[in-house]
């Protein structure tokens, strides 16, 4: 595989082989990121290509692709690909599970909230809109998409043994240096080091961006391993871990990690994106993101 170097604000490829670990490094996607029309080789490829190009900080980029493990039989079509303002209606009793513990974590106002079976949600995403800035219509769909995409991985066991035997085989293969996950894909990646075969895998820097691991409720409790006395634990192949969160990143609820897990470097709140606050390309191109690369990577 060509690693791609960039030179004067454009990128060059070089002709270089992938068998140096030094500069080997897993992208684990997240929400958002199924593609119906294409393999699942063709969709880590083109995964691949495009955040290579994100990247400030050389490096030999394998994306870990699990999307097409998560997806129900009513989504497994083209029609299903995408959600509309209507799906915040029509959730299901787990993805309703996971939408109240996620407003109850985002600190939406008691005045605002209503039973937990008669509740507004649009009421409780609209307020939301207005304080965040974000517009209704984007955030209805973006909440229904996290929800749902979270509550396939967590609430059905084969779908998420799938999802975490396939993020650590490519662990597993790659040897690499530095894993970086986003979004539900942290999620996935922190399961895959402590109970796949990637747990054996000596990782020299794990990097989370815009991630949920801390929600109560959601997935903090239910994380596998489960955490003792409120606490988690850094996986054990992993030497160095760092956590990434845009101030305004709706998923990274809470943002900071450390509060909650054991063994986390550096807990970083900074800015990825002025509108694209939980885009995967935006954190691997950020300054953040670069130093913490470069102290892995050289």
């Amino acid at each position: 595989m060509p690693m791609f170097w960039k030179s004067r604000g454009n990128w060059e490829e070089r002709d270089m082989s992938i068998s140096s670990a030094g500069n080997r490094l897993v992208a684990v996607h997240g929400i958002g990121n199924y593609r119906s029309r294409q393999t699942p080789e063709e969709a880590a490829d083109l995964l691949q290509t495009i955040w290579t190009r994100s990247l400030r900080t050389p490096a030999s980029l394998h994306a870990a692709y699990y999307a097409h493990l998560l997806r129900p039989p009513r989504a497994q079509n083209a029609a299903r690909a995408g959600f509309g303002d209507a799906d915040i209606d029509a959730l299901t009793e787990e993805e309703n599970a996971v939408l109240v513990d996620w407003l109850a974590a985002y600190g939406i106002p008691d005045r605002i909230t209503q039973g937990r079976l008669t509740r507004s949600y649009r009421q409780e995403l609209n307020w939301l809109a207005e304080h965040s800035g974000r517009p209704f219509h984007g955030l209805l769909r973006f909440m229904a998409r996290f929800v749902r995409e979270v509550a396939w991985y967590l609430e059905r066991p084969e779908r998420r043994a799938a999802a975490r035997q396939h993020v650590g085989a490519t662990i597993t293969r790659v040897q690499p240096r530095v894993v970086v996950a986003h979004s539900l894909g942290s999620v996935v990646a922190y399961e895959a080091l402590w109970n796949t075969s990637a747990s054996a895998v000596p990782v020299e820097l794990l990097v989370t961006v815009g991630s949920p691991l801390a929600l109560p409720g959601a997935i903090f409790d239910r994380l596998d391993p489960a955490p003792a006395a409120g606490r988690g634990v850094r996986p054990p192949g992993v030497n160095r871990w760092i956590n990434i969160a845009d101030v305004g990143d709706l998923v990274a609820i809470p943002r900071l990690l450390s509060r909650v897990f054991d063994g986390i470097e550096d807990d970083i709140e900074t800015s990825i994106a002025p509108v694209d606050f939980h885009t995967f390309g935006n954190y691997l191109a950020c300054e953040a993101m670069e130093k913490a690369l470069l102290t892995a990577l050289g």
